[in-house]
């Protein structure tokens, strides 16, 4: 991946990053809701089913949740950082707030003649 400093970016450059970041946290929150139904599963199989090998399929699924879980913060972490910290001096994780910043400052620019 190639780097860039964040002084030779333009607009449409930290608005992608911006879009990637909302993309990565779209992927992390269907991680999370899959986690939350393994979790349901696995408790709905234990409490109302009293058979022994469906209290053991219920257990694998509160295990692999809690796998998962670990799994999609791992992701997310990652993913985060090499989108953000790649590309030099772009922030970490809340990158909408510098677009605000920068589309703000270029249309004083443009207003006042820069």
């Amino acid at each position: 991946m190639h780097r860039y400093p964040a002084t030779k970016l333009v607009l449409r450059d930290w608005l992608a990053a911006d879009r990637t970041a909302a993309g990565n946290r779209r992927t992390f929150y269907s991680y999370l809701r899959t986690t939350l139904d393994f979790n349901i599963a696995g408790l709905v199989l234990i409490r109302f089913y009293g058979y022994g090998w469906i209290i053991v399929l219920g257990v694998c699924f509160l295990a692999a949740s809690v796998f998962l879980a670990a799994y999609a913060v791992h992701r997310f972490l990652r993913c985060a950082d090499t989108i953000f910290n790649s590309s030099g001096n772009l922030p970490t994780l809340f990158p909408h707030v510098w677009c605000e910043w920068i589309i703000r400052s270029k249309l004083r620019s443009s207003h006042t003649g820069d």
